[in-house]
């Protein structure tokens, strides 16, 4: 599995030391969590789409299944496309009935041991 956990205080410490000015060790950031215990139904598409996104990374099939069934119930088509080559991927949301144009695009990484969001890229 991916070390999500570990990109994600670098990225928050990075954003710390642009943003505030300050200097932050990524080991003082002891927890990272990604907790989705509330009702899908209440979550705007954008808020359901990067919770799918996290649930891909934790490798939380469930999770993610039962999102994507939201989001279908909503009619949204989910698709991940993956670069090998650059080793990139994006999640795709698409509104239907304009599948055309995508609605949402969350930029990801694909590394040896899984996805993970880009973070910089996301601008999360």
């Amino acid at each position: 599995m991916v070390d999500w956990e570990k990109e994600l205080r670098e990225y928050i410490v990075r954003k710390m030391k642009n943003r505030l000015g300050l200097d932050v060790n990524p080991s003082e950031i002891k927890t990272v969590s990604v907790d989705a215990e509330v009702d899908f139904k209440i979550l705007e598409i954008e808020e359901l789409a990067m919770i799918y996104a996290f649930a891909i990374m934790k490798e939380d099939f469930e999770e993610a299944k039962e999102i994507a069934d939201e989001l279908k119930t909503r009619d949204c088509i989910v698709e991940i496309d993956v670069n090998d080559l650059e080793k990139t991927g994006v999640i795709n949301v698409y509104k239907q009935p304009e599948t055309s144009v995508v609605f949402i695009d969350i930029k990801l990484k694909v590394l040896p041991d899984g996805m993970i969001v880009d973070f910089e890229k996301q601008n999360f």
